[in-house]
C-alpha cells in the first residue's frame, strides 16, 4: 500500500480511485500470479474502506507443492552439523528441523513455541494462536521427544523453544540450504510431513487437522503430489 501510495504521488495526473489502483496493478505483471493477487486484494481492501469499488481479479493457477526428497532433508542436516562457527547451538538447530520435519508446524509457530507448551507427560505439543488464531494440539513423535526434553530442560514456562524471531528462523533455513546446495526452506518441511502422512496412508481428515487447514480442500492437494490414491484407478488398465 505505501508503494500505491508513493506511485500516486510521484505520477502526474493520478488520483485515488479504482482506475488509478488498476493502472498501478498492471505494473506488476512481471510477478508470479500469487504475489498479483495479494496485491490486488491489499489494494481491494484500501478502496472499499473509502468506498471506492475495486472489483479487479488476478487468476491464481493451481500449482502442487513441491515435492521434498528425503535426502535434501539429509544434506540440510549434515550441513547443520557441520556449522564451524555457532558450534554451541548445534543442538538447538537439530532439535529445531528435527522439530519441523515431525510436525509440520509453520515458521510462526516454531518461533513462537513456548516451553509451557510441550508436554512430555501427555506427549503432546500445543500450537497456540496459528493462523486464523487458531490453536491445534500435536502428538509428540517419540524420536523427537529426548531432543525436545533435552532443550527445554530446567527453562521457564513461558521461555521461547527455540529462542527465535519468525524472520531469523526463516533466515537460518535459508542460510543452511543455501550452504547444503539444496532448494528448501522453513514450509518445505511442512510440505514433507504432509506428503509423507499422505504417502504412508494417513487419513486425511487427520492431517488437515495437524496442519491446521480451515479448508478440506488445502490439503487434498497433498493427494496429487503422490498420486499414490490414483494407482487403483490406472489398475484398471490391466
Amino acid at each position: 500500500m505505501r508503494k500505491y501510495c508513493d506511485w500516486l504521488g510521484n505520477t502526474s495526473g493520478n488520483t485515488l480511485s479504482a482506475e488509478s489502483a488498476e493502472k498501478f496493478l498492471s505494473r506488476s505483471a512481471h510477478l508470479k500470479p500469487n504475489s498479483r493477487a495479494r496485491y490486488a486484494t491489499y489494494l481491494k481492501g484500501f478502496l472499499t474502506h473509502l468506498d471506492i469499488p475495486f472489483n479487479v481479479k488476478v487468476k491464481v493457477p493451481r500449482t502442487l507443492p513441491a515435492y521434498i526428497e528425503s535426502s535434501d532433508l539429509d544434506r540440510l542436516y549434515e550441513a547443520v552439523r557441520g556449522k564451524e562457527t555457532h558450534k554451541q547451538s548445534i543442538f538447538r538447530d537439530l532439535t529445531l528441523l528435527k522439530t519441523a520435519e515431525n510436525t509440520g508446524m509453520r515458521r510462526s509457530e516454531l518461533a513462537n513455541l513456548k516451553v509451557k507448551d510441550v508436554s512430555l507427560d501427555k506427549n503432546r505439543i500445543y500450537v497456540r494462536g496459528g493462523k486464523g488464531d487458531k490453536d491445534r494440539v500435536i502428538p509428540l513423535h517419540p524420536k523427537l521427544k529426548p531432543s525436545l526434553a533435552k532443550l527445554i530442560a530446567g527453562r521457564g514456562g513461558n521461555e521461547s523453544v527455540f529462542g527465535l524471531k519468525p524472520r531469523s528462523l526463516g533466515n537460518k533455513f535459508r542460510d543452511w540450504s543455501n550452504k547444503a546446495g539444496v532448494d528448501l526452506h522453513t514450509h518445505s518441511f511442512r510440505h514433507y510431513f504432509a506428503t509423507t502422512l499422505v504417502e504412508r496412508g494417513a487419513n486425511i481428515r487427520a492431517v488437515q487437522e495437524l496442519l491446521g487447514h480451515t479448508n478440506l480442500n488445502t490439503t487434498q492437494v497433498y493427494l496429487s503430489v503422490t498420486g499414490n490414491h490414483l494407482e487403483e484407478a490406472i489398475g484398471l488398465l490391466d
